[in-house]
């Protein structure tokens, strides 16, 4: 992170990771069906894009960016204002879900009655990913397996990683490839 004189942020080091090296982003492409839905996913951990970025044997780039954050409305779903669950309602509208039950349906259409964000309106969205296994607790949760404070102390197991999701023209046209 590069800050001005005022202590602000204006710059973010960004790492995407992949099988190639991607020195344009394109807004627009990639799978619409991710966490946070259409976007370019990346971390602030080399070692996470490491690992996200290919298949495990395989080999692949963390590639490098510089993100100039001026001007950029951007949510931050660990800001106090949210909770686990603003994270959920917005997993329940982009992944697929097994809801087998009228009681995780009810409690499907709670959560996004109470907690759903106009997510779609950010430049950025900074938020937890949803990788297998802590897919299996959100499920678990809807399906009332686990309790909330349970899929609440799941979050904070192992090293879970938070995405930093470019979502709009604006945001792609202030990432550059860093070398």
């Amino acid at each position: 992170m590069i800050v001005d004189r005022k202590g602000m942020k204006i710059m973010r080091r960004l790492y995407h990771g992949s099988e190639k090296i991607i020195e344009k982003s394109i807004y627009g492409q990639g799978e619409k069906y991710n966490d946070y839905g259409l976007g370019f996913y990346c971390t602030d951990s080399i070692d996470m894009a490491k690992e996200w970025g290919v298949k495990k044997g395989t080999d692949g780039y963390a590639n490098c960016y510089e993100l100039d954050c001026n001007g950029l409305d951007i949510l931050n779903l660990n800001d106090d204002q949210y909770c686990i669950l603003h994270w959920l309602a917005i997993l329940l509208q982009n992944r697929e879900f097994d809801i087998p039950s009228r009681p995780a349906l009810e409690a499907k259409g709670y959560i996004l009655d109470k907690f759903s964000i106009d997510y779609e309106r950010y430049d950025s969205i900074i938020g937890y990913r949803a990788d297998n296994s802590y897919f299996s607790f959100a499920q678990d949760f809807i399906n009332s397996i686990i309790s909330f404070r349970q899929l609440n102390h799941a979050m904070y197991l192992g090293n879970l990683g938070q995405q930093f999701v470019l979502k709009s023209e604006n945001a792609f046209s202030q990432i550059q490839f860093w070398i």
